[in-house]
């Protein structure tokens, strides 16, 4: 599959051709989906988070990459990536925002109440659990990896893949840069939730794009992840808290229907309390992001 670009080994130097890198960045992507799944397969602890982040790591790869890959291979890799992080999506969702719930509830919270809903959310949680188990574990996870041990081993290039990684990392890490300043700059105290759950995803990228780079452009690139992953961090905890506000939300829409004001009361105040933890964080991340 695609050209041969043979002849590099160790540690890639600045005149490696891109496409040795293509090659390294999927192989290992590969090994540590494979990882992630052996551990859900032994009942691990924090296995099925470990297989959604391999996913997203190996999708960003892809993305990063996108324009030196011939053929619609990458595009039904991705599609396919994405299904499975987000079967695995529910379970650790329910996992955080329970944590959340446990952390945040405190001694003016009716304690039959709270324990009520942390016994709703773990349910749910065992049930997800279970649900993304089978389906990492399941005949098209397996059909997954081996098209992914065969792709990392040959994938398909374009012919601008033998160009050198000095020249082409740095336009390509720009890029993904360029992407998160645009919509970071968007960013005010008052912006809505998804806009700033957008800014996490596209700080994340360039995480992602700048670790794999970092192999050939070295301190450069590790600065950028670095800086990346304190903006990651900061908007991930402001995610988690919206995550655990819209589900408190619509658990206190169904003890309204259930005819259970108090309930319903106690959610609530759950509620404004997440939303609440949203606005230091933002001015955190504003903060950072703005400092000369």
């Amino acid at each position: 599959m695609g050209e041969s670009l043979g002849g590099w080994a160790g540690a890639l130097s600045a005149e490696a051709p891109v496409g040795v890198l293509v090659g390294n960045a999927l192989t290992k992507g590969a090994a540590r989906l494979q990882g992630a799944v052996l551990m859900v397969e032994k009942g691990e602890d924090d296995a099925i988070h470990q297989v959604r982040v391999s996913c997203r790591r190996l999708r960003s790869d892809l993305k990063l990459f996108r324009k030196l890959l011939a053929g619609d291979w990458s595009k039904e890799l991705r599609s396919d990536l994405s299904a499975l992080a987000n079967a695995c999506g529910e379970a650790r969702d329910l996992e955080v925002i329970a944590a959340l719930v446990r952390e945040n509830a405190n001694s003016e919270d009716d304690e039959e109440h709270v324990e009520t809903i942390l016994t709703t959310l773990t349910v749910g949680l065992d049930r997800a659990a279970k649900r993304s188990a089978e389906v990492v574990t399941g005949e098209s996870t397996a059909e997954l990896l081996q098209t992914l041990e065969v792709v990392a081993a040959a994938p398909d290039l374009k012919p601008d893949a033998s160009k050198p990684c000095g020249e082409v990392l740095p336009e390509l890490l720009a890029a993904a840069n360029e992407a998160f300043t645009q919509e970071a700059d968007k960013l005010k105290p008052w912006t809505v939730d998804d806009h700033w759950h957008e800014v996490r995803l596209l700080a994340k990228r360039v995480r992602y794009a700048a670790d794999t780079s970092a192999a050939v452009l070295g301190d450069e690139a590790k600065a950028t992840a670095t800086q990346a992953a304190k903006y990651q961090e900061l908007l991930g905890q402001h995610q988690d808290h919206c995550a655990a506000a819209d589900a408190l939300t619509a658990m206190a829409a169904d003890a309204a229907a259930q005819d259970d004001p108090e309930l319903s009361f106690t959610l609530g105040r759950l509620t404004e309390r997440h939303r609440a933890a949203r606005r230091p964080l933002r001015e955190e991340f504003l903060s950072l992001y703005h400092r000369p």
